[in-house]
C-alpha cells in the first residue's frame, strides 16, 4: 500500500481527477498530507496498530525509568529483563504505605515495574536498576511520515479503505456547500468505522 494508491482512489471519489485538459484541484502534495494525518489519527483511535516491543537501557540505580526511544508515544507494558525473567505489576500506592523507603532499597534484577499515573512515558520498577540492565519494554510508536511512492510497510493493509475515507472527509470538508458538507461527515464516520472505532457515527 502507497499513498499514492490511496489519493488515486481518493481523486476518484471526489471527481478530482487529474487528465490532459484539467488540472486537480488539489494537488498531491496537499492530499499526502491528508493521508499521514489520517495515520496520525489511527493512532490515536487505535494506539495497538502501532505497538512494538524493544529494549530499553535503564538508567542504573534509580527506580524511576522513562521511555527514551525517540518514537515512542505511550508505554504499553514492561515484559522482562531482556533475557530473563518476567515482571509482574505492583500497586505503588500499597507498597508505599507499607515499605515507604522501597525506592530506595538495594538494587537487583527488576522483578515488578507500575505506571506512573499522568505520565505516558515513565513508570517505577522494584527493585532499583544495577548497572547494565535492560528492560524489554512494549510501546506505542509515532507512525513514520510517509512520500507518495513509500510502501507503507507499518501501517496494516486493511486501513487502505479507512484512510481514503479520511483523504475524502478532508478534501470534501474544504468546500462550504451542504453536500459537500454531508459527504465529509459520512467519510469520516465511515474511516472512524472501518478502523474499529465505536460510536463512530458521531463525528466529533
Amino acid at each position: 500500500m502507497k499513498p499514492s494508491e490511496i489519493i488515486a482512489t481518493a481523486r476518484l471519489i471526489v471527481l478530482d481527477v487529474v487528465d490532459n485538459v484539467t488540472a486537480p484541484r488539489q494537488s498531491d502534495t496537499e492530499l499526502l498530507g491528508y493521508v499521514n494525518d489520517g495515520v496520525k489519527e489511527i493512532c490515536t483511535f487505535k494506539p495497538m496498530v502501532f505497538a512494538t516491543v524493544a529494549a530499553l537501557a535503564c538508567t542504573p540505580g534509580r527506580a524511576d525509568q522513562t521511555l527514551t526511544f525517540a518514537n515512542a508515544v505511550m508505554l504499553l507494558d514492561v515484559l522482562r529483563v531482556t533475557n530473563g525473567a518476567a515482571l509482574t505489576k505492583f500497586d505503588r500506592p500499597t507498597l508505599d504505605l507499607f515499605s515507604p523507603a522501597w525506592r530506595s532499597d538495594a538494587a537487583g534484577p527488576a522483578l515488578q515495574w507500575s505506571a506512573l499515573e499522568g505520565d505516558l512515558l515513565s513508570f517505577f520498577i522494584y527493585p532499583q536498576a544495577p548497572a547494565a540492565q535492560s528492560l524489554d519494554v512494549r510501546y506505542v510508536r509515532n507512525p513514520a511520515v510517509y512520500l507518495l511512492a513509500d510502501d507503507m510497510v507499518a501501517v496494516p493493509d486493511v486501513m487502505g479503505p479507512a484512510l481514503v475515507d479520511y483523504v475524502v472527509y478532508r478534501a470534501e470538508s474544504k468546500d462550504d456547500e451542504n453536500v459537500s458538507s454531508a459527504r465529509a461527515v459520512a467519510h469520516f464516520a465511515a474511516f472512524k468505522q472501518k478502523i474499529g472505532v465505536a460510536n463512530a457515527a458521531t463525528v466529533q
